[in-house]
């Protein structure tokens, strides 16, 4: 070979490898912070979703404001980012494009079924709109909320704004809608939130001082109206208190392990029982999940047992097993949980006797040291509601409190 084509080779060589270890060296990551949307009836429905290295691995935030929610499982496998929450049987997988794009779905699980929502990303930090108009008003404060589902309800929103930004929530008397976050541009308000199950999409406008508009969920197509007006003294209570339907419960349920749970058992003999009407399917019920686990490990030794009672959507006992073990694991819960039925009125009728059937979940019974049932907590506020949280907790805390001073 002539001595000047070897040396023209060997610069061609040289160039292409610089140009590819180039290319390699801009290749866009995956890692950073994403303005996620999923393609959800009543429009788009975006979430802030941070991915950053951890000390042992991947980790990832699901981002509604305030709330920084650490995702239970996440890997990052060359161009696939996987989201999984085993607590409610639902992930989020997304692929990373060479355009610097997210493209993928979330596949959540609801009472009629899977649901699968399109979702595309991108780095953004904003929620609807890059540049919202100047707001017609500040909507800090209370709402009295009308909700028109199939049995038309009262509820309570508080919202906090600054500048365009607004974040809140709504306690309905079936349970809050955890933490809500979005804007208001103009007179429209637009709220979102995504937990890694629970979705729901609220639009309004703002006229005259009410606000009007539609409530979104996963497979809610059509949407639900709702309207708001300025609370002018009004308050609500997010758990009723109840006077039970008898005074004696009786069950005998298993854990994923096949141990049969009864109130009969040696372990719960003068003590004072708290039994969770639950499911973990139901986000209300992650919230109580968070307080209840450090109060029962507080409080054990001083009498008090705590029965983690769930019902299940489905007949595949196997995988609502799974479910709840995922759920007791992500919340460290110190109690055992026992699969009761299905959240069907019928189900929980059958596994409460006349107690039953739950109204909403989660719900809570009270079970003093003689055996007896004292009082029936039905519906939870989480920490998205504010004061309504601090008081639920705080009538919980006096309840068990009134019944560990009583003796056997």
């Amino acid at each position: 070979m002539h001595p000047i084509r070897l040396a023209s080779f060997g610069l061609a060589v040289f160039t292409a490898a610089g140009l590819a270890a180039g290319a390699m060296a801009a290749a866009p990551s995956p890692y950073g912070v994403w303005r996620v949307t999923l393609d959800h009836p009543g429009g788009s429905l975006p979430f802030g979703l941070e991915v950053a290295k951890g000390k042992t691995g991947p980790v990832a935030y699901l981002r509604n404001p305030p709330e920084k929610l650490r995702v239970e499982n996440i890997s990052v496998d060359g161009n696939v980012i996987t989201l999984s929450f085993p607590s409610y049987n639902s992930k989020l997988v997304l692929t990373h494009g060479t355009d610097d794009r997210l493209t993928g779905r979330a596949d959540v699980k609801r009472a009629t079924g899977p649901a699968t929502l399109a979702a595309t990303g991108t780095r953004d930090t904003y929620r609807f709109t890059p540049s919202p108009a100047k707001p017609a008003a500040d909507l800090t404060g209370k709402w009295v909320v009308s909700y028109q589902g199939a049995t038309p309800v009262t509820g309570l929103a508080q919202f906090k704004q600054t500048g365009n930004l607004v974040s809140g929530s709504v306690q309905l008397p079936s349970g809050d809608t955890r933490y809500l976050s979005g804007e208001i541009s103009g007179n429209n308000l637009s709220l979102s939130t995504f937990d890694g199950s629970f979705t729901a999409l609220w639009k309004a406008s703002l006229a005259n001082g009410v606000l009007s508009g539609r409530q979104f969920a996963a497979t809610s197509t059509t949407g639900t109206a709702w309207t708001a007006r300025r609370a002018k003294g009004e308050s609500m209570e997010a758990v009723a208190v109840e006077k039970p339907g008898a005074d004696r419960l009786s069950f005998r349920f298993p854990t994923s392990s096949g141990q049969m749970i009864s109130l009969s058992d040696p372990r719960y003999k003068g003590k004072v029982v708290v039994i969770t009407l639950g499911g973990a399917w139901c986000p209300n019920c992650h919230d109580e999940a968070l307080f209840m686990g450090p109060y029962a490990a507080k409080r054990a030794k001083e009498g008090l047992e705590v029965i983690g009672m769930q019902f299940e959507y489905g007949d595949d006992k196997a995988r609502a097993f799974r479910q709840m073990d995922s759920f007791q694991a992500r919340y460290k819960l110190p109690y055992p949980m026992i699969l009761a039925g299905q959240p069907t009125p019928e189900s929980s009728k059958a596994a409460l006797g006349a107690l039953g059937p739950v109204k909403v979940y989660p719900s809570t019974i009270f079970i003093g040291r003689d055996g007896k049932v004292r009082e029936v907590h039905v519906g939870w506020a989480g920490p998205a509601t504010g004061e309504l949280n601090k008081k639920a907790k705080a009538d919980f805390d006096a309840t068990v409190t009134k019944l560990l001073k009583e003796r056997a």
